[in-house]
């Protein structure tokens, strides 16, 4: 184990920010522990930016692009997919038909407009609220979302770049991970993380039963979870008790 080639292989993979290369499905499945470690870059990033003399409107659309802009939209273009054959109403094969097709549907387009707006607003919230330590968590704990919806579907993966990750989704990439994720967790009031910590495991346990019902669990699936595990650790911040 090289824990920094495994930092660079899960940078490149997850985020513009890599030297691009050619590397192995191995590769990319011993990088899982790293995710959150990537996670936690691109949380200091969005946490600097925020400090920029701007309104707390405009920052949190520039952070929201910039978010998008180092990640190449790759997650959100998993959370449209999966909102485009969830919200056909398809089963099995046609299911899959739909989440693979690259073109997006209008369920894929609904999913993107109110996923993108939210998190845009609740990191505006953030913003004016100076709550850095949820911009730098949101990120970390999306990436070990990911990881623990892989663990908890390894029965369930199919083929494609999404099986890699599943397979390097082993008890100790969950400690890896679990250790990364905890550092910045502790910066937040225990009620937050609480919360935060409750509405995941609920989306995790809805995407894990989509993946039962459809016979498995893709990349797409995978990139699904990181956006929710961002948006719920934000979420709380739209509360008037934080």
């Amino acid at each position: 184990m090289n824990p920094l080639q495994d930092f660079l292989v899960a940078l490149t993979f997850l985020t513009r920010l890599g030297r691009a290369h050619i590397t192995t499905s191995e590769a990319i499945s011993k990088s899982m522990p790293m995710y959150p470690m990537v996670g936690l870059l691109l949380g200091l990033i969005l946490a600097l930016c925020s400090r920029l003399p701007l309104s707390s409107w405009v920052l949190a659309w520039i952070l929201t692009g910039l978010n998008i802009y180092l990640t190449r939209g790759l997650h959100w273009d998993g959370w449209a997919d999966l909102w485009d054959g969830w919200g056909s109403g398809a089963m099995g094969e046609r299911f899959w038909a739909i989440v693979k097709d690259s073109h997006i549907g209008a369920f894929g387009t609904m999913g993107l407009i109110l996923g993108l707006g939210l998190q845009t607003a609740l990191l505006e919230a953030a913003v004016s609220r100076d709550a850095w330590p949820a911009l730098i968590l949101a990120p970390v704990f999306g990436r070990f979302s990911c990881l623990v919806l892989a663990r908890m579907s390894q029965n369930l993966s199919r083929p494609g770049l999404g099986q890699n990750a599943v397979q390097g989704a082993t008890r100790s990439s969950l400690v890896v991970g679990g250790c990364t994720t905890l550092l910045p967790a502790l910066a937040l009031a225990p009620s937050h993380l609480a919360l935060s910590l409750a509405l995941t495991s609920a989306v995790l346990a809805a995407l894990l039963a989509l993946g039962r019902k459809q016979g498995g669990v893709n990349g797409d699936f995978l990139g699904a979870a990181i956006i929710a595990g961002e948006i719920c650790v934000l979420l709380p911040l739209s509360l008037p008790i934080w």
